[in-house]
């Protein structure tokens, strides 16, 4: 649930930076919040609960632990337990972003490195343009819908 909050969050950014129109100049920060966004909600997938006993209160702090600690998409997709995940892609195939990607797998490919070159877009080799907005846009929201659609699972690996 932590980790869905920072999502909701950089979500709801996003919206609000595009809200601004084309010629407010935050293209860069909107995308930056957006991948982010979309990175959370797959971390949301698969993260698990971590209790820290705390002995002040007599209780624990509970952190959120992602299975995957980085920025690629396609990881971060891959380590989404695999009931999860074929919900996610059945659901996937019923979009309109299922006219643009022939997989989830495949739309994620897309927006790989798009997190640094938002940051970066001065360096040489990135190009901002080979990331089309509006289906990452639709990307995000698909996977809010999708996320907030589920309950949360307490599984025991073996």
């Amino acid at each position: 649930m932590q980790v869905l909050d920072a999502a909701e969050q950089y979500d709801d950014a996003s919206r609000l930076l595009d809200a601004q129109g084309a010629g407010a100049g935050v293209l860069l920060p909107l995308m930056n919040v957006t991948i982010i966004s979309v990175e959370l909600f797959l971390k949301s997938l698969s993260s698990e609960s971590v209790f820290v006993p705390e002995s002040t209160f007599g209780g624990y702090k509970v952190y959120a632990s992602p299975q995957v600690k980085k920025h690629t998409l396609v990881e971060l997709y891959e380590s989404i337990p695999t009931d999860v995940r074929d919900e996610l892609n059945s659901r996937f195939t019923t979009t309109q972003l299922a006219s643009s990607a022939t997989s989830l797998p495949e739309m994620l490919r897309t927006y790989e490195g798009l997190f640094a070159v938002s940051r970066y877009p001065f360096e040489e080799g990135s190009d901002i343009r080979k990331y089309p907005l509006t289906p990452l846009m639709a990307l995000a929201s698909f996977l809010r819908t999708f996320v907030s659609s589920l309950r949360p699972i307490d599984r025991i690996d073996w």
